[in-house]
C-alpha cells in the first residue's frame, strides 16, 4: 500500500529553491532514513511530509488520497501523522501531562490518556520521571518524553528529524531501542511508518529498510555520499572539476563554472603509502582515514583527501589494506568512477 506519493514537489524560500523532487515513491508500514549534509532539504521534507507546510508546487498523495492543503483536511491527516523535533519545546508541567496532551487535545477520556501516557513513558525508560518539571530535563530526557508524547498519540506515520544529534550515547542507545521496536509495532491500519533524518550512514543502515539521499534539495540516489560542488576549469590538457581544497578530478565536459561530480565509491581504490611519495601525484592522491565501519559484508572508509570521500572496501580487501584510522594511503579514482551530475 503507498504510504507517500511526491510528483513535481518543490518548495521555494525568498527565490531559493531548497526542495527540488520530481518523483519520490514511500510504502505503508516501511522504514526511510533522509541522508544528506546541512542544508540539502531533509528537514523541509519532513515538515513537508507532517503536513506543516505545504509546498510552493506539485502534488502530494498520502495513503492514495491526493492531499489538499485546506484546515478542514489537514487536520485529520495530522492526527495519523506526528514529527519529533530534533529540538522539542516542553510545556511547563509535568512530564506525564506533557505525553498526556496529544490523547487529551484528540478527546481521549483521562483515565485512557494516563493509561497511555504511562505505557508510552515506560517504553521510553522515563517513567520515574513522569511528574517531574519537563522543562528541566536534559537534553536526551527532553528528547525521550518528546518520542513518548508522540508514541501516545497512537500515529500511523512517526517522523524525526535527527532523533539522535543532540544527544548523549546512553541516550543514544534507548532512542535506537525504540525506533527500533517501533518497525514492528501495529497501528490502526497496519505496521507504523517510521521515516526520520540522520547524518549517520551507520544509524541509517541499522534502523532503516531504505535509504533516500538529499542533495541541495534534489534526490541523489545511492551515492548521494559522495555527490560534490565543484568547479569546472578547461585547461590544455581538458577539463578537471575542482572540489574542497583545491583536489582536481579529470571529467570529459565542454562546458565550464559551477557544478557538482558525483565518485562512485566502489570504484575508489586503497593501496598502502608509499612513503618517498608524500604528495598528490599521478598515481593518486594521499588521504587520511577518518573512520571506518562495517556495513553489511564490507567496511565502508571515510577519507579525506582535501575533501571528504566515502568508499567501500571487502574484508579482506579492508585486511591487505592493513592501515587503521588516523593513518595515510594512497587514493586511486578510477576516471569511470567520476560523472557530472
Amino acid at each position: 500500500m503507498s504510504l507517500y506519493s511526491l510528483q513535481e514537489v518543490r518548495q521555494v524560500f525568498e527565490d531559493r529553491t531548497v526542495l527540488d523532487i520530481d518523483n519520490l515513491e514511500m510504502t505503508a508500514g516501511g522504514s526511510y532514513a533522509l541522508l544528506g549534509p546541512n542544508g540539502s532539504g531533509k528537514t523541509t521534507l519532513l515538515h513537508v511530509l507532517a503536513f506543516l507546510r505545504p509546498p510552493s508546487s506539485g502534488v502530494i498523495y498520502f495513503q492514495g488520497q491526493k492531499v489538499e492543503w485546506r484546515d478542514s483536511v489537514l487536520t485529520g491527516l495530522r492526527r495519523k501523522v506526528v514529527l519529533v523535533d530534533q529540538h522539542p519545546i516542553m510545556f511547563s508541567t509535568t512530564v506525564l501531562k506533557n505525553v498526556e496532551y496529544g490523547p487529551r487535545m484528540r478527546g481521549v477520556s483521562a483515565r485512557e490518556r494516563r493509561k497511555a501516557a504511562e505505557e508510552c513513558l515506560e517504553r521510553v525508560g522515563m517513567s520515574a520521571f513522569a511528574h517531574r518539571p519537563a522543562h528541566l530535563l536534559s537534553g536526551g530526557e527532553t528528547q525521550r518524553v518528546a518520542i513518548a508524547r508522540a508514541m501516545a498519540c497512537r500515529p500511523e506515520v512517526m517522523l524525526f528529524d535527527e532523533p539522535t544529534a543532540s544527544v548523549d550515547v546512553e541516550n543514544q542507545a534507548v532512542i535506537d531501542g525504540v525506533i527500533r521496536q517501533l518497525r514492528k509495532d501495529k497501528g490502526v491500519n497496519g505496521r507504523i511508518s517510521i521515516i526520520f533524518s540522520t547524518h549517520k550512514p551507520l544509524e541509517a543502515s541499522r534502523l532503516a529498510q531504505e535509504r533516500i539521499f538529499l542533495f541541495e534539495g534534489r534526490l541523489t540516489g545511492p551515492g548521494g555520499e559522495n555527490l560534490l560542488s565543484c568547479d569546472i576549469v578547461q585547461g590544455g590538457g581538458g577539463a578537471v572539476c575542482v572540489v574542497g581544497d583545491n583536489v582536481a578530478l579529470p571529467v570529459q565536459t565542454s562546458r565550464s563554472g559551477p557544478g557538482r561530480v558525483f565518485i562512485k565509491p566502489e570504484l575508489i581504490g586503497l593501496f598502502p603509502l608509499d612513503a618517498a611519495h608524500e604528495e598528490t601525484t599521478e598515481q593518486g592522491h594521499v588521504g587520511e582515514i577518518l573512520q571506518m565501519t562495517a556495513e553489511g559484508p564490507n567496511i565502508k572508509v571515510l577519507l579525506d583527501i582535501g575533501v571528504p570521500l566515502r568508499t567501500l572496501l571487502s574484508k579482506d580487501e579492508a585486511r591487505h589494506l592493513d592501515a587503521m584510522v588516523g593513518e595515510k594511503v594512497r587514493v586511486r579514482i578510477d576516471p569511470e568512477a567520476i560523472e557530472l551530475a
